[in-house]
C-alpha cells in the first residue's frame, strides 16, 4: 500500500524527459510552449489566458501549480481576459504561499474587496476547457480549482438575484452532462 504522506509522482512532461522531448516535438508549430515551460520552471506555473469569442465568455487558468507545488491548478470564467490573467497568477500566489485549497474554501484579497469561492473542477471539463494543461500532464487529470466570483453586490452565481454575467459562470463541479445546456457544454461538446 501507498505511504499517503508521499506526494504521487508527477506525471508532466518535465518530469519525463522521453515525454518531454515527444510533446515539445509535437508542440513545435505553437511558437510560445518553449516560454511556457521556462515560466514553469521559472515560477512554478504559467498563465494560459483563452479569449472566448462567438458568444463564448473568456477564460484564463494556470499549468504547473501541480508540478511545483502539488496544489491544484486554478481557472477563472467570464470576466475580461487581462483580468483574468492576473487574478489567476495573484490567487495561483496566494495558494502556494499556504492558502486553502478546499472546497468552499474563501480567498480574499485576489480582486479588491471580494472573496472568491474555489470549487473542485469534474475531470470531464479538462480536455475541452484545458488543453495545455491536459498536454502538460499527459493527460493524466490533475486536480483543477474554479475560481468563483460575486457580483459587485457580492451575490454568487446561485443567487437568482446575481447578475446575468455573474450567473452565466459555468459550475464545472457539475459533469458536462449534467450542467445546465449553454456555451460552456457546447465549447465542451
Amino acid at each position: 500500500m501507498a505511504d499517503p504522506t508521499t506526494p504521487s509522482p508527477c506525471p508532466c512532461v518535465l518530469c519525463d524527459p522521453a515525454a518531454s522531448a515527444t510533446f515539445r516535438a509535437r508542440r513545435q508549430r505553437a511558437k510560445h510552449w518553449s516560454s511556457e515551460m521556462a515560466h514553469v520552471r521559472e515560477h512554478g506555473w504559467h498563465v494560459v489566458g483563452v479569449g472566448g469569442g462567438g458568444g463564448v465568455p473568456d477564460w484564463a487558468f494556470t499549468v504547473g501549480l501541480w508540478h511545483s507545488y502539488r496544489i491544484p491548478e486554478v481557472a477563472m470564467f467570464g470576466l475580461e481576459l487581462h483580468g483574468l490573467m492576473h487574478w489567476v497568477g495573484e490567487a495561483a500566489a496566494r495558494l502556494r504561499d499556504g492558502a486553502s485549497t478546499e472546497t468552499g474554501a474563501l480567498l480574499p484579497g485576489v480582486i479588491d474587496g471580494y472573496e472568491l469561492r474555489l470549487q473542485p473542477v469534474d475531470a470531464g471539463w479538462h480536455h475541452p476547457l484545458f488543453g495545455t494543461a491536459v498536454g502538460f500532464y499527459r493527460r493524466t487529470p490533475v486536480p483543477i480549482v474554479q475560481l468563483v466570483w460575486p457580483d459587485r453586490d457580492r451575490r454568487w452565481p446561485s443567487d437568482e438575484q446575481a447578475t446575468p454575467g455573474c450567473r452565466a459562470q459555468p459550475d464545472l463541479r457539475l459533469p458536462v452532462d449534467e450542467h445546465p445546456k449553454g456555451v460552456w457544454t457546447e465549447e465542451a461538446g
